[in-house]
């Protein structure tokens, strides 16, 4: 018999069900373990008394970690998705129009501009760091409500350098400041650019739409996504890089050092902060 397997010994008392390795549990006894794991799962440990009931025997949480990873499993974080929400045939519409405007963006035709706003605040999302074996986990703010800042970034992500022109403002953007920044940025152009962009109030508002002509005169054009797109607006990626990577623990001690760094780091991005696109 194979390591691990202790059957009921004839004659004596039961001692319930046998602890067995996943390739012990009998046919299909492994198959039905992969299938009651699902698309994803938490916590292994509900499974093993699933797994004594039904198959009456006993399995360890290693075990199942084990037959997890044979079966192709990993243990990784999950992710928000807005997928079941949109139009798929807009999304391939879309991504296919973006990719039109990388094609004449790298002919030189245009620049291929990303635009959204992010809020950094000190309820910090770092929930993983490499510290100290042995010493008390550090400790990050929790805190709520007011406070923290908005970074409105126009991003050229495709462009050598990957500039970032990014304005970082306290408490919420509103549309007067929107139109503000994007009057701005538009008075410096040196060609025709395409600022791609959601469909946030802020971005529809009427003060903004009134705007429309004035930038198009300055060769600057708004190109708004479909609903529940992200993955199409590449600023996305740098949000991310710059909340979970590039923000660190000491930088979320007070609002002024998480200032000090936003200040620091948005300058910085595309050569000391850089995004690698496959």
């Amino acid at each position: 018999m194979g390591a691990g397997l202790a059957p009921d010994r004839p004659g004596g008392a039961s001692r319930g069900p046998a602890r067995r390795t996943a390739a012990q549990t009998g046919p299909g006894g492994a198959k039905k373990i992969v299938a009651w794991l699902g698309s994803a799962t938490q916590q292994l440990r509900r499974l093993v008394p699933r797994v004594a009931a039904d198959l009456q025997v006993r399995v360890s949480v290693g075990t199942l970690r084990r037959l997890a990873r044979r079966a192709g499993y990993s243990w990784k974080r999950t992710r928000r998705s807005l997928k079941a929400r949109r139009d798929a045939v807009l999304f391939g519409f879309f991504q296919q129009e973006v990719q039109a405007l990388h094609a004449l963006e790298a002919a030189g035709a245009l620049r291929v501009v990303y635009v959204d706003e992010c809020r950094f605040s000190r309820l910090a999302p770092v929930p993983y760091a490499w510290q100290v074996r042995g010493q008390a986990p550090v400790a990050l703010p929790a805190e709520r409500g007011g406070g923290g800042h908005t970074v409105l970034g126009l991003w050229q992500a495709k462009a050598p350098g990957q500039p970032l022109t990014s304005y970082v403002l306290p408490g919420a953007l509103t549309a007067d400041l929107f139109v503000a920044a994007l009057d701005e940025y538009s008075q410096a152009l040196s060609g025709p650019t395409v600022l791609v962009l959601d469909n946030a109030s802020v971005h529809r508002a009427a003060c903004v739409q009134a705007r429309h002509g004035v930038w198009a005169a300055r060769g600057l054009r708004l190109q708004f996504l479909p609903a529940y797109c992200p993955e199409l607006n590449l600023i996305e990626i740098l949000w991310h890089r710059c909340k979970h990577y590039w923000l660190t623990p000491d930088d979320y001690r007070t609002e002024q050092t998480l200032r000090d760094k936003l200040d620091y780091l948005m300058p910085r991005v595309g050569t000391e902060y850089t995004v690698t696109f496959s």
